[in-house]
């Protein structure tokens, strides 16, 4: 899905020293068999179950049975984890997420990711190594990572996700386009953002914490009949995607997400991690599920200590609901 008028990419550069977590890892992961079968408890997830359920099977193109398991598994999880306050021992502590575990470099399982800033001293040890949930346990699994945007300084670098237009009453009926905040750089609303063909102006950016931002556009290059974009709010590990970038598509998994429980709230910048990274260039690039659904807006890479490497999204459908946005292709 190659936007024409798209945020000028970088030229691609091939890696060689580096691995992704698809190259070393999704083999030897044992996937869904390491989710419990049943679902946790009411009292665990902290919510009215039947209201959880409607609210996920609401979504477009419904969800599969496995899906609401592991969407339920990662709530009373990240509950658990952040009721017993576990990231306050944690030296470094950046944050947390919910997910598959390394198997070459960690261990083959499911459970805590604690993201830490790296240290000489190598990962920090101590008593934080499990959490219980009804009667099962998940280990915590302390990361050490660097973290790269996938844009470089000249913010002509990036990729645009799609057609956007504002509901905000002094933004309506502006055509425009969504990308990276941290591609247009520090630019102010209102200044010229350059295009592969002719310029655009920044229109609006995300709260704080959100890395989106809409580039207005010549009426002239907006669709005549643009497809509605559909965004999934709840995003289930382990769900097959698609990236679009400007050189081209590539199919990955998601490995690990932020959750948060089912709110939107841009105060909790929402992230979704992917088994394979793009590249430099390629910062606001679209991943939709295998329904074509809204997932993410691709940011970056993560690279541990081992040197395997991930993918990381700004979650679209935060996006939208944080800017007051409706989104097509």
């Amino acid at each position: 899905m190659d936007f024409e008028y798209g945020l000028k990419p970088e030229p691609a550069h091939e890696r060689t020293d580096r691995e992704s977590f698809a190259d070393v890892s999704m083999s030897r992961s044992s996937g869904l068999e390491l989710i419990p079968k049943g679902a946790p408890s009411a009292e665990a997830l902290n919510m009215d179950i039947d209201q959880l359920l409607a609210d996920m099977l609401m979504q477009p193109g419904g969800f599969e049975d496995w899906q609401v398991r592991m969407v339920m598994w990662t709530m009373a999880i990240q509950n658990a984890f952040e009721k017993d306050n576990y990231a306050k021992g944690l030296p470094g502590f950046r944050t947390a997420t919910y997910g598959f575990f390394d198997p070459e470099t960690e261990m083959d399982g499911f459970g805590v990711i604690a993201y830490v800033a790296p240290s000489l001293d190598g990962p920090p040890r101590g008593e934080f190594h499990w959490v219980n949930v009804d009667q099962e346990s998940f280990r915590i699994m302390v990361r050490p990572a660097e973290w790269t945007l996938h844009a470089p300084p000249n913010p002509t670098m990036g990729t645009a996700t799609c057609w956007a237009q504002s509901r905000k009453p002094r933004l309506k009926n502006k055509p425009a386009m969504l990308t990276a905040k941290h591609v247009v750089g520090n630019r102010t609303i209102g200044s010229n953002v350059p295009l592969t063909s002719g310029r655009g102006t920044l229109l609006d950016l995300a709260p704080e914490g959100i890395d989106a931002a809409l580039v207005r556009v010549s009426q002239s290059i907006w669709p005549g009949s643009p497809n509605p974009l559909q965004c999934q709010r709840f995003i289930a590990q382990w769900t097959d995607v698609d990236v679009y970038t400007a050189s081209g598509s590539f199919s990955t998994k998601i490995t690990e997400v932020n959750s948060g429980r089912g709110s939107l709230d841009p105060n909790i910048p929402l992230r979704v991690f992917l088994a394979n990274p793009g590249q430099s260039g390629d910062s606001g690039a679209l991943v939709l599920d295998t329904s074509g659904n809204g997932i993410g807006l691709y940011m970056g890479e993560m690279t541990t200590q081992a040197n395997v490497q991930e993918g990381f999204c700004q979650h679209l459908a935060q996006v939208e609901d944080s800017m007051a946005v409706d989104l097509f292709l």
